[in-house]
């Protein structure tokens, strides 16, 4: 329950931001920010409710996580601008499975979405310690890229992968 008090004030900013202040927003931007709380409590299994504390965010490793997604959505977004404007359309889509590392809860959920925000790629299941991908060009390096990315997202939560 603290927990949901202390995200709730960071979830408001971040709606009076993105709706510019406006005042005929307001309804939906708490019906938004209720359903957010309740997506984070549910998206923790209930072994870290119960267990040890689960991994907590560091907040001076967001700013180098941000140029790093931000990085990679540049790039990534014109390697498929690139392939869909090009005449032979040079795609070769595949599902890939990737083995990670990352601990059960916030950081895997964190992990899925970041790749699958990432043109080119989208997470379609999470089981265990293997993770399924949609990709565009199975022959690019999906493993290495997706390591680094989970590489990234432990660094903000200070964990060290192997």
């Amino acid at each position: 329950m603290t927990r949901s008090l202390r995200l709730a004030p960071v979830l408001a900013m971040l709606w009076f931001v993105l709706s510019d202040g406006v005042a005929s927003g307001v309804g939906f931007g708490v019906f938004a920010i209720l359903i957010a709380l309740g997506a984070v409590r549910v998206a923790r299994p209930p072994s870290d409710r119960e267990g040890p504390t689960p991994p907590r965010l560091r907040w001076l490793a967001v700013p180098r996580f941000a140029a790093f997604f931000l990085g990679q959505s540049m790039l990534a977004g014109i390697d498929v601008a690139r392939r869909t404007l090009s005449p032979s359309l040079p795609l070769d889509p595949a599902m890939r499975d990737v083995r990670i590392q990352l601990p059960a809860g916030l950081a895997r959920v964190l992990l899925v979405a970041t790749l699958s925000l990432l043109p080119g790629t989208l997470g379609v299941d999470l089981h265990d310690d293997r993770l399924t991908l949609h990709v565009l060009d199975q022959s690019s390096d999906i493993e290495g890229d997706v390591h680094e990315a989970e590489r990234r997202v432990g660094a903000l939560f200070g964990l060290t992968l192997a």
